[in-house]
């Protein structure tokens, strides 16, 4: 068979030297790794932290009086500020610095209600179709032909032996099928 021997072969060829290079060059590539996944490790965490933040402190908020919410940020961090009213009562996440230092140059008029800023999708309701007599209607009739002239192969030409909405007209009788009689 072609290639059958192939692979061990390759494997007693290059297996020492890759043995070699995994020992030498293994730490190094781990530690490439591991500096490489920490960053993006804290980064996800702090993302997934910061948007738990908001929702803790609207969820406070709508549980106090007058709840309301303003975004701040104090040392390049957001910060939720929980009011009740006009007071201030907490800071989510929670930090050493003073309302007075948050709320130093913060606009207070883009405070956020909880009932506000929650999301409610609204789907439209069908609409029904107007009859003709302008009532609201499900079902529409089908419109009879108006007056006028039609073509002799129109299929709503009156009198012409047509089937004219699955009736069957004055001067064509019905069809027998074949081999059957009335």
């Amino acid at each position: 068979m072609a290639g059958k021997g192939s692979a061990a072969g390759k494997l007693i060829k290059y297996g020492p030297i890759a043995a070699a290079a995994a020992q030498k060059f293994g730490p190094v590539v781990w530690e490439q790794v591991k500096n490489q996944r920490e960053p993006a490790e804290k980064f996800v965490q702090s993302k997934v932290a910061r948007g738990n933040q908001r929702k803790k402190a609207l969820a406070h908020a709508s549980t106090v009086i007058d709840g309301s919410v303003l975004q701040v940020f104090h040392a390049n961090t957001a910060h939720w500020v929980v009011f009740s009213g006009d007071d201030p009562i907490a800071v989510h996440p929670p930090t050493t610095a003073s309302f007075d230092e948050l709320l130093d140059r913060a606009d207070l008029a883009n405070r956020v209600r909880p009932r506000e800023h929650a999301v409610t999708i609204r789907v439209p309701k069908p609409r029904r179709r107007q009859s003709a007599s302008g009532g609201a209607t499900a079902w529409s009739p089908r419109e009879e032909p108006g007056p006028g002239p039609h073509t002799g192969s129109s299929p709503v030409a009156p009198g012409k032996g047509q089937v004219v909405r699955g009736e069957v007209s004055r001067d064509q009788e019905p069809e027998t099928p074949q081999g059957h009689s009335n």
